[in-house]
């Protein structure tokens, strides 16, 4: 009896083999699904980055936001790689490239109006002063402790 002539019934998979294959290519095509669904995820979490990062270098800058959009994709998105690309080509949008080492133009009117603003601020009465000089008003009983308590308050 030769090795390649024997009968078994347990070797017989055509059945039970046809469904498993079914099963695993069932199954290979929902991971390839999922896959394909988290590779796209992580390229739009990955894009998302990136425009965060350039923006943020951008404003730190002083630059308008929207010129991440003008920037290439081969740009690092680190405040040195976006600085020099700005240094480059900021011309072009209007940018000097001076104009942050420079000391900001300030009104003298509107200086003056914001030194009054904190002076008025660092001088005046808290409500709790307030509250207090209200209480020794209505409780002086003489007219001249009514003259001391607004002498002392300064109204």
């Amino acid at each position: 009896m030769s090795n390649y002539d024997y009968e078994d019934e347990d070797d017989d998979f055509t059945t039970e083999s046809n469904d498993l294959v079914k099963q695993l290519r069932k199954a290979n095509k929902a991971k390839d699904k999922e896959l394909a669904e988290l590779k796209s995820q992580f390229e739009n979490m990955n894009k998302a980055q990136r425009t965060r990062a350039i923006k943020d270098a951008l404003e730190a800058r002083g630059v308008n936001g929207k010129i991440a959009n003008f920037i290439p994709q081969d740009i690092d998105p680190t405040d040195e790689s976006v600085s020099k690309w700005l240094d480059e080509y900021g011309d072009v949008f209007g940018l000097d490239n001076n104009s942050n080492q420079s000391a900001p133009v300030v009104n003298s009117a509107e200086a003056a109006a914001y030194k009054r603003m904190n002076s008025a601020v660092d001088s005046g009465m808290t409500p709790d002063s307030n509250d207090d000089i209200m209480r020794k008003l209505l409780s002086a009983t003489t007219k001249e402790e009514l003259d001391a308590v607004i002498s002392q308050s300064g109204l």
